[in-house]
């Protein structure tokens, strides 16, 4: 199943690892640590239109990368229900 995350962009759901709200996570150590990894590699892709409300992180193929949406994580859980 695809999952619609905005900007006509949708992901394979079993390519997910996890869906995570901005909000809770932002200020943690782990999320800057991912988020400049996956920064300085060009594997982070934001099309939230300075909304962030949710961060995707997907593994295709042993390679990671986050995706920033301003769709709510609530919205985007029942597109997978």
């Amino acid at each position: 199943m695809y999952l619609h995350i905005g900007k006509d962009l949708s992901l394979n759901s079993k390519d997910i690892i996890g869906i995570f709200n901005i909000d809770y996570i932002k200020n943690t150590k782990e999320y800057k640590s991912m988020y400049k990894s996956l920064q300085e590699d060009g594997k982070i892709l934001d099309i939230s239109d300075d909304t962030n409300k949710s961060f995707i992180l997907i593994e295709k193929n042993k390679d990671k990368k986050g995706f920033i949406t301003k769709i709510g994580v609530n919205t985007i859980t029942k597109r997978l229900i």
